[in-house]
C-alpha cells in the first residue's frame, strides 16, 4: 500500500549570486509516494554498531534510485530528514530510505 502519503526529496544547493557568499538552501528535485516500512533486525544492529540512530525507515515506490544529489527529504508534516541510507528494492520497483530526523533545519527554496 502507498498510504503514507508524498515524499519530497531536496539536495543542498548553492543558491547565492556568483561572486557572493555561499547560500545553502534545500532545492526539490522530485516527489514520491510512500508506504511505512519496518526495520529488519540487521538494520537496526548495524545502525547500534555504527553508533548511529534512525528515526524511520519508508517505501517510495515506482522508483530505483534517487535523483542525482538528493540527500533530504520532507513528508507532508514539514519536518525535515536526511536520507541515510538508500537501499533499491529492484524486483518491487521500490527503494527503502531510511530517515534520520534533522534537529536543525534548513531553510527550504520557493519558487
Amino acid at each position: 500500500m502507498r498510504d503514507g502519503g508524498i515524499l519530497t526529496l531536496y539536495a543542498l544547493e548553492n543558491v547565492a549570486t556568483p561572486g557572493f557568499m555561499p547560500v545553502e538552501k534545500l532545492v526539490p528535485k522530485g516527489t514520491a509516494y510512500y508506504s511505512y516500512s519496518t526495520a529488519g533486525i540487521t538494520r537496526i544492529y548495524a545502525a547500534m554498531g555504527a553508533n548511529r540512530e534512525f528515526d524511520m525507515v519508508v517505501r517510495c515506490h515506482n522508483m530505483t534510485a534517487l535523483p542525482d544529489g538528493v540527500k533530504y527529504a520532507i513528508p507532508e508534516d514539514g519536518k525535515q530528514y536526511r536520507i541515510d541510507p538508500a537501499q533499491p528494492i529492484y524486483d518491487m520497483d521500490a527503494v527503502d530510505l531510511t530517515l534520520v530526523r534533522l534537529e536543525n533545519f534548513y531553510d527550504v527554496l520557493t519558487e
